[in-house]
């Protein structure tokens, strides 16, 4: 009982209808078969509906968050609606007005993302890097117009009114990007 409506409960969440998953397992008389071209097209639909719902399932997944510790000598793993960047920051540096930092970011991955954009924390001492200790961060936001495969790219923040000894953590609050580049042609 329990192997034959397994493959219909799969069928369910995945959701294609029982007559598809007869077909599948090959239980369905073989009254005519099916040309070539419609299974490829069948495919793609099931596909993209299958797309579709992973979609939506990353829309409801909260974007991903990291704390960059200053000068971790560590890259820290970014997933974002199914891309991976690496971050880290550096050891905050002293300047007239405060200090300031240098985020890394690289881009491990085989495709170029455009309109990387993103949001940081910086926290100071008296916040002991908590992200809802919101009164004692300074935000700071950047976007990039592209990160190519392998590229790593570096900014500069400064963070006024806070002293590179009181300088505890970086936390990445939110990360987007707008699209994947097309691939260049040869």
């Amino acid at each position: 009982m329990i192997k034959k409506t397994l493959p219909f409960l799969l069928a369910a969440a995945l959701g294609l209808s029982a007559s598809a998953m007869v077909q599948a397992a090959g239980t369905a008389p073989k009254s005519k078969s099916v040309p070539l071209s419609q299974q490829v097209q069948d495919l793609r639909e099931t596909v993209l509906q299958l797309q579709k719902q992973v979609d939506y399932l990353e829309m409801l997944v909260p974007p991903s968050t990291a704390v960059l510790m200053p000068d971790a000598r560590k890259l820290s793993s970014i997933r974002v609606n199914g891309a991976t960047f690496l971050m880290s920051i550096d050891k905050p540096s002293g300047n007239a007005k405060g200090s300031d930092f240098v985020l890394t970011i690289v881009n491990p991955q085989s495709i170029t993302y455009t309109n990387v954009a993103f949001d940081i924390r910086v926290y100071g001492k008296d916040a002991n890097g908590d992200p809802n200790a919101y009164t004692n961060a300074l935000l700071v936001s950047r976007v990039t117009p592209a990160l190519a495969p392998g590229q790593t790219t570096q900014f500069r923040f400064a963070v006024p009114g806070m002293s590179p000894e009181d300088f505890t953590a970086a936390y990445v609050a939110s990360m987007t990007f707008g699209g994947i580049a097309s691939p260049a042609t040869e």
